[in-house]
């Protein structure tokens, strides 16, 4: 009996190898439990993470979708509208922060591709006799700090060929300064046989679908590094 007492007595407890042990499995776990932590937090919030990422897709999205339906008034109301007169290409544009007066070069519009960092135009959305009710718009994708911008004549502004350098512009921001890694580029072209908004293909509706001759491509990057995107505008109002 005794015997049996003895060997009872030393198997009970735990040894400092055991519990060692046990430490040491425990902080591994801990270790794992932090490192997925950190990495989910990353992913998620993080500089590229998911949260910046769709944030970064819905307001460009927002902002060229608002730059789309502009577009489509250029021209509107004017009596034979055109490009190079009542539709401007700049390139090198820079809107004064301070005087909100437009600079830039004139780019000529062709059957080629142009492209520059500023689109400005006229319309006439009253339907008025008088032109100085005419309204200029326009598109400002600031070179530096990646913005683009939609801007407003803030008074009479025809004609626009004359006038775009001297008219104080009303500014908006449609992308914020620094959301995406390139800015926004603008190309025109002519003759370009576009198909405007709700265009049918004709070998699904027999008829030869509406064609729009002047083309405005916004080419922008999105979150994924190296993607390349495009919104393509087809000014319908406007003759090349």
């Amino acid at each position: 009996m005794r015997q049996a007492q003895i060997r009872l007595c030393a198997q009970s407890g735990l040894s400092l190898v055991s519990l060692m042990v046990g430490m040491a499995i425990s902080m591994f776990a801990v270790l794992g439990a932090l490192a997925l932590y950190r990495s989910t937090t990353q992913t998620v919030f993080g500089t590229d993470g998911l949260v910046r990422s769709s944030l970064q897709d819905g307001q460009l999205a927002s902002g060229l979708l608002s730059a789309q339906i502009a577009l489509q008034g250029a021209g509107y109301g004017i009596t034979t509208p055109a490009t190079g007169t009542h539709l401007l290409l700049l390139s090198n544009a820079s809107l004064n922060p301070n005087t909100l007066v437009l600079s830039g070069t004139v780019v000529a519009i062709g059957a080629a591709v142009k492209t520059g960092n500023a689109l400005v135009w006229i319309a006439n959305p009253g339907l008025s006799a008088s032109s100085a009710d005419y309204r200029c718009l326009g598109l400002v994708s600031d070179p530096s700090t990646r913005a683009l911008y939609m801007i407003q004549s803030s008074g009479a502004c025809d004609p626009l060929a004359t006038q775009w350098s001297k008219i104080t512009w009303l500014r908006r921001t449609l992308v914020d300064a620094d959301v995406q890694a390139q800015a926004v580029t603008l190309s025109v072209q002519n003759a370009s046989n576009c198909w405007p908004y709700g265009a049918v293909p004709k070998t699904i509706s027999s008829f030869d679908p509406p064609a729009a001759s002047v083309m405005v491509k916004l080419a922008y990057s999105g979150s994924v590094q190296g993607a390349s995107n495009t919104y393509t505008s087809c000014l319908a109002n406007l003759s090349s």
